[in-house]
């Protein structure tokens, strides 16, 4: 792979994991804030960035088996720039598991507060129920207490 293929393929991996990155954030703060309909919207927006980070990945790939002495730069500047972003994607697709993992702790800690609260309010329900044949069985239980003086 030439260089001036190769550093196309760098920069373009680079912008999806910006686009990644913002999506990630944005994710997270809408699970902290327990904003359910924006996470799926945000999930749904990840996957056309994530499907152009996973073929720039199997792209790049290809430049594994090259021997990078013998590939030609226009300049060291472009190689060294090249170098750079390829190593800031990656610290960024760190960052973006890094935070994916957050977001997972954090909807399991709220599925158990969710848990909760369903059993407490399914627990309140069957209160109610009990207490409202309870009164029904009383009523229909037949007589009637007179309780007037005379």
């Amino acid at each position: 792979m030439n260089s001036d293929e190769l550093a196309s393929l760098v920069q373009q991996r680079h912008a999806a994991a910006v686009a990644l990155l913002e999506l990630g954030h944005a994710q997270l703060a809408a699970v902290q804030s327990g904003r359910m309909n924006e996470l799926m919207q945000l999930l749904s927006q990840k996957q056309q960035p994530l499907s152009t980070l996973s073929e720039l990945s199997k792209r790049l790939h290809a430049a594994i088996g090259d021997d990078p002495e013998t590939r030609q730069w226009a300049s060291g500047e472009m190689r060294s720039e090249c170098r750079a972003q390829h190593e800031e994607t990656e610290a960024m697709l760190l960052d973006l598991m890094r935070i994916e993992s957050d977001c997972e702790q954090q909807l399991t800690k709220n599925r158990g507060a969710i848990e909760e609260q369903i059993r407490r309010s399914d627990g309140a329900k069957q209160a109610n129920r009990s207490y409202a044949q309870s009164t029904q069985s009383a009523a229909t239980c037949g007589g009637s207490l007179d309780l007037s003086s005379q």
